[in-house]
């Protein structure tokens, strides 16, 4: 999502919390994934085979664990209330939309800025 540069200022720092808590209520609330259940191997010991669980979404997940507690449970509850899936999504830069696309334009010109500097010395 915002690539692999070495993000080490307070600025960066700030820019990247920005983007990634936008970006993890979309993942962890409303995109479900798949979790593997078993595999099935071959006399060689090779896999052959691929069980999964019913996709669920990480939030749903924690609220069927008997791990949780029932207030962080109800904590949950309410984020998930407020949100709005739709703003999330246009939000998101994966989805190729506004707001954290600025924020990682923004992040990105700071690196460029960085390296034109550290390639002059």
């Amino acid at each position: 999502m915002v690539g692999y540069f070495r993000y080490e200022s307070e600025e960066e720092v700030s820019l990247l919390n920005e983007i990634y808590s936008k970006a993890d209520l979309l993942d962890n609330f409303f995109i479900a994934n798949f979790k593997l259940k078993n595999k099935v191997k071959n006399d060689k010991g090779k896999t052959i085979k691929k069980e999964y669980e019913k996709p669920k979404t990480p939030y749903q997940r924690l609220l069927e664990s008997n791990t949780v507690n029932e207030k962080t449970k109800s904590q949950l509850k309410k984020t998930y209330e407020t949100l709005n899936m739709v703003k999330l999504r246009e939000e998101t830069p994966r989805r190729g939309f506004k707001e954290i696309n600025l924020l990682v334009d923004k992040l990105y010109n700071i690196q460029l800025t960085k390296n034109k500097s550290s390639s002059k010395t």
